[in-house]
């Protein structure tokens, strides 16, 4: 405000532009008040700490290591070009509480670090990355329904395919050969701020195996 006056000497103008100059910086006082408030009230700070679980995770393990198991099946497949690369993905718990756990079990580059997605996936070909072609999308803020409750000793299953996410892309096994899938559940995102509290931490990860073979040419018509 002092650097404003200083560029406006008012002490020069005539009254009526002295009058809109005081007028001007008054509203820019009362906006400056107004946005301070607004950002300091106690609901725009929760709402802010509610985008922060949802899109990057609060960061906080509540769940030890072993609590929830990985499992897939089959560990190693053969596949041929452009096929989806289809395996079982299953959740165990081994606690002896019920566990509420993400339900948006779609698999994810583990890169992107979404904490929306918790089933991280990570695809190396003779020990280099993979790349993988796509963005990481931020869907909509989870609700309630999102999420699920696991029982002591329950388990969860979901098959998925490994060679690419829906809505997100596909990693890019165009060329034949041996790859390794390298999967596992993780997720920060508490849910505390639409009144869930979600287990939050990692599972162990599983090795998957996946032998991409070239697509055949198939005669003229035949497919």
């Amino acid at each position: 405000m002092a650097n404003l006056r200083q560029l406006i000497d008012v002490r020069h103008l005539p009254g009526p532009a002295k009058l809109v100059v005081a007028t001007i910086l008054l509203i820019g006082a009362i906006g400056g008040i107004v946005v301070g408030m607004l950002l300091s009230r106690p609901d725009a700070k929760e709402e802010k700490l509610r985008r922060i679980d949802e899109y990057t995770g609060l960061g906080e393990r509540t769940g030890l290591t072993g609590d929830l198991a990985l499992t897939v099946d089959p560990v190693s497949l053969t596949v041929v070009q452009v096929r989806p690369i289809r395996v079982r993905l299953v959740l165990e718990n081994r606690t002896a509480r019920t566990l509420v756990l993400n339900g948006w079990l779609t698999p994810a580059p583990a890169d992107f670090n979404i904490s929306q997605l918790p089933f991280k996936v990570r695809v190396t070909a003779g020990g280099r990355p993979v790349p993988f072609r796509g963005s990481p999308l931020l869907f909509p803020p989870h609700t309630k329904k999102d999420f699920f409750k696991l029982r002591p000793g329950e388990r969860k299953t979901v098959s998925v395919d490994l060679a690419g996410s829906p809505g997100i892309g596909k990693w890019d096994l165009s060329a034949p050969g041996e790859y390794a899938f390298e999967v596992w559940y993780e997720t920060y995102l508490t849910g505390r701020y639409i009144d869930v509290n979600a287990w939050t931490g990692a599972t162990n990860h599983v090795l998957v195996q996946a032998t991409i073979l070239r697509k055949p040419h198939l005669p003229l018509g035949e497919d």
